[in-house]
């Protein structure tokens, strides 16, 4: 690795998060649904081969005893009360990333069920100080690639509604270069009754494709 670069993967809970989905998912398939995500999230970050470690940050006492148990170079971080949220979270991973002498920190959600080691290879490869993994229509920010030298330190997040024009007016406040990097594994996320039944549209003509094959 030309840079020691560390994946942050905040996770709420399982068995409360996504609670957009409840009325497509009851909360037990929506708690397996996204531990599925998760562990396809962690395996694309493992695969890639760009990634030191991945720092599963979560404030839920089970989610961090499955991410202790997933497997190596993964890290379960337990969030700090005084950094509560997303941003929280991902602040938190960033303190670890630069006490720990990282070159940079790659924030992933963990509800990318098509992730694969190539888009996280994709977004370490760009250059720029800040590489922002745009969400399927534009707006969100599901990956964030974040050096952590110069100006770059003082990158305020600003996940949620928006993240994406926010996320390009921070870099433009620190004056430093900012790319949107677009792909459908960083792009499609899991959040709305809509998101689950474009999923279910995908992984049904995959199934019927591989069927047809054999």
């Amino acid at each position: 690795m030309s840079e020691r670069i560390i994946a942050v993967i905040p996770i709420r809970s399982f068995q409360n998060g996504k609670i957009r989905l409840a009325p497509v998912l009851a909360p037990e398939a929506r708690a397996a649904m996204l531990q599925q995500a998760a562990r396809c999230v962690i395996e694309a970050a493992r695969a890639s081969g760009v990634v030191e470690t991945i720092l599963v940050v979560s404030p839920d006492p089970e989610t961090l005893a499955w991410a202790g148990a997933v497997g190596p170079h993964v890290v379960a971080l337990s969030q700090p009360n005084t950094l509560p949220g997303l941003i929280g979270a991902i602040d938190a991973g960033r303190e670890w990333a630069v006490a720990a002498g990282a070159d940079a920190m790659l924030s992933l959600f963990a509800d990318l069920p098509f992730l694969a080691a190539d888009d996280v290879r994709a977004m370490v490869g760009r250059g720029e100080p800040i590489v922002l993994g745009a969400d399927r229509r534009g707006e969100g920010t599901n990956a964030l690639l974040l050096r952590l030298d110069g100006a770059s330190a003082g990158f305020r997040f600003a996940f949620g509604e928006g993240s994406l024009l926010r996320h390009l007016a921070e870099a433009r406040r620190l004056g430093i270069a900012a790319a949107v990097h677009e792909a459908t594994g960083i792009g499609f996320d899991l959040d709305t009754p809509d998101d689950w039944a474009d999923y279910r549209a995908v992984t049904e003509r995959a199934a019927t494709c591989e069927a047809s094959v054999a």
